[in-house]
This record gives structure tokens, C-alpha cells and sequence, in this order.
């Protein structure tokens, strides 16, 4: 199976998790393509002055990969800057969000999965 980006749907949503801003979201598969193993594979462009706001994950798991840009990924209450190449962790029971703080889109690939 092949997905072609003009199949991929598209999402924006104005202060995410009570973050700042508009975050793009490109879903690269559906749930159903997740076979209930796994709640988002994503590609997410996160704009100059915008966030994804703090949350905690519960039954699941969140890996983020930095694609470009950069950021301060907020961990557990610890700020850590992030940049192109590295990867972001957050287990179940923990919280996380992150925020553009550079003057280009900050991109990266986002995947949920489930316990």
C-alpha cells in the first residue's frame, strides 16, 4: 500500500491542548491502519509562537522525532531544547508538551502507542 500526501488528511487545531497558536496535523496513517496497536502517526508542523500545551499520557506511549527546527520539549516539569535528529519520550504516566521557540516551523513526526 502506497499513501499519497493529497490522501493524507489534514488537521488544524487552534491551541492544542491549551498551547499557543495553530498546530498543522498531517495524519500519515488512520486509526484503522493502526489495528488498535497504535492512536496517532503524524506529521506535525508546529509554527513560530505556538505550542502543544502540557498533558499527561495515560495506557499509551508518545515518541516524538525532531525533523526540523527547534524547540523546548517540557518533560516532566524539566525544560530540555530540542533540535533536528533527536527524539522525544514520553511514558505512560508522564507529561510532556512543546513549543516552537525558533523563528522557523518546528517539525516533527508524532506516534501514539498504546499498551
Amino acid at each position: 500500500m502506497v499513501i499519497r500526501p493529497n490522501d493524507m488528511r489534514v488537521e488544524k487545531r487552534v491551541n492544542m491542548r491549551d498551547g499557543k497558536g495553530e498546530v498543522k496535523i498531517t495524519h500519515l496513517l488512520e486509526k484503522d491502519l493502526l489495528k488498535g496497536r497504535a492512536r496517532l502517526f503524524a506529521r506535525i508542523k508546529i509554527p513560530p509562537n505556538s505550542s502543544i500545551g502540557l498533558h499527561k499520557h495515560e495506557g499509551e506511549f508518545e515518541i516524538f522525532y525532531i525533523l526540523s527546527g527547534k524547540g523546548m520539549f517540557h518533560d516532566n516539569g524539566k525544560d530540555v531544547p530540542v533540535q533536528a535528529g533527536d527524539v522525544c519520550f514520553t511514558d505512560s504516566g508522564e507529561s510532556h508538551s512543546i513549543e516552537n521557540t525558533s523563528s522557523e516551523d518546528l517539525e516533527l513526526l508524532a506516534a501514539i502507542i498504546l499498551l
